[in-house]
């Protein structure tokens, strides 16, 4: 059994994929990385789980991640959530004489307060572990890479300060995904359930759909709207809840649901 995530060696999905690793029920014969996103949806199989980001508590929902649960039929066996701390990462000894930063969009756009009160310019690169690659390999001392401290120590790079992230608690959730026919367990369980609908075209209908939930005492931790493939302006939702299928509120709560919507689609439980 493989695991498969996207990006390079020591990004945080590469860390996540490492800590999956230590609870699922089957050993893993090797973690693999792939650059190409969608190569990777396409290449998983029943020897093999994805390593999925879908969300960050600072910056938003992946809608790529969410979008192709409607062109591929797997399931979610489990959800991780790894803390992203950045460190700013240098050749250099002294954070006074870095000029420049290098990292992927998302982690220089979740550090954006500390880039001003230092005076430093971020720079967008592919992926937070190769911007610590680039300034290893750069002539230039006065560049600092923004990544995890384990690709600052693979890179020896210096590590001129933690945690500079403009929320503290910056957090990405992970979704472990294979195909249906996999038998991979996660050790431990989550009691989510993940769904995807589009409502019916009728006054009031996502209040009636989310209603079907309320009146059944099911407690919603995610909604998300998603622009729909079908028809400009229309919209899917994304709903995650507690519990699982085999409870009665469930049960209950999606059969109202069937009422008000054109298509659900259950992408797991979890």
């Amino acid at each position: 059994m493989k695991i498969i995530y996207q990006w390079n060696p020591w990004s945080y999905m590469h860390i996540a994929s490492t800590e999956i690793a230590k609870d699922l029920d089957i050993e893993i014969d090797e973690i693999i990385w792939k650059e190409d996103f969608n190569e990777a949806w396409a290449i998983i199989d029943e020897n093999s789980i994805w390593v999925l980001p879908i969300e960050n508590s600072y910056m938003w929902s992946i809608h790529a991640s969410l979008y192709n649960f409607l062109q591929y039929d797997y399931k979610i066996i489990w959800e991780y959530y790894q803390d992203v701390n950045h460190c700013i990462c240098s050749k250099e000894k002294e954070l006074k004489n870095i000029k420049k930063a290098y990292s992927q969009l998302p982690a220089l756009d979740q550090c954006t307060n500390y880039f001003k009160k230092h005076n430093i310019i971020p720079e967008i690169f592919s992926d937070t572990a190769l911007s610590a690659k680039y300034v290893n390999e750069s002539k230039e001392t006065w560049l600092a890479a923004i990544c995890s401290e384990k690709a600052a120590k693979i890179y020896w790079l210096n590590i001129l300060e933690k945690n500079i992230q403009d929320q503290k608690w910056n957090t990405t959730r992970f979704a472990i995904i294979t195909t249906q026919n996999n038998k991979t367990k996660y050790k431990r369980k989550s009691k989510k359930i993940s769904i995807l609908f589009e409502a019916s075209d009728v006054p009031a209908s996502l209040h009636k759909c989310l209603g079907a939930f309320a009146t059944n005492h099911v407690n919603l931790t995610k909604i998300e709207s998603l622009p729909s493939y079908s028809w400009k302006f229309h919209y899917l939702f994304w709903l995650d809840f507690e519990w699982e299928m085999k409870d009665v509120n469930i049960i209950k709560s999606l059969k109202e649901l069937a009422f008000f919507t054109k298509t659900i689609k259950i992408i797991w439980e979890y």
